[in-house]
């Protein structure tokens, strides 16, 4: 894109993720690009999907985090049968949770769903790194208990 050049909130959004959310993905521990980010340990894959709202508007948009483990084992036989699950993001039997019922406030309760806003134009710095902070204290945990309590 043109210096200068208007962009629109998902141009906006996809800046956001390639500048910001990937690289700091990428620096928890994570590989992947675009909106799906995986983590592979003990024989599962712990993945970080960036979930887009299809409600978005040119100025504005929203997106949420989805969370899953998968068996290595049955990720790659899935992904062999039925190779348009990595396009879903589909966990399979895995586990999967939304970002929002991880993070838990007052008395452990957690605060349910959860979206986050950006709007074309204005900076994300603060923002990204509010989702990335989501991702480290509550959503990498809880993808390494879910490994963790299918090893054991």
């Amino acid at each position: 894109m043109e210096a200068g050049a208007v962009r629109n909130a998902d141009e906006w959004f996809r800046l956001m993720v390639d500048t910001d959310l990937a690289p700091g993905l990428r620096a928890l521990g994570f590989s992947g690009s675009g909106r799906r980010y995986r983590l592979t340990r003990d024989a599962h894959v712990g993945q970080v999907s960036i979930l887009q709202s299809s409600r978005g508007t040119p100025e504005s948009t929203r997106f949420t985090l989805v969370l899953s483990v998968t068996a290595t084992d049955e990720w790659s036989s899935q992904l062999r049968i039925r190779p348009y699950l990595r396009a879903a993001g589909h966990p399979g039997t895995g586990w999967q949770e939304r970002i929002g019922n991880l993070i838990r406030v007052g008395g452990g309760t957690p605060i349910g769903d959860l979206w986050w806003n950006i709007e074309a134009g204005k900076p994300f710095r603060l923002l990204a790194n509010e989702v990335l902070t989501a991702v480290r204290e509550f959503g990498l945990p809880a993808l390494v208990d879910q490994i963790r309590a299918r090893v054991n």
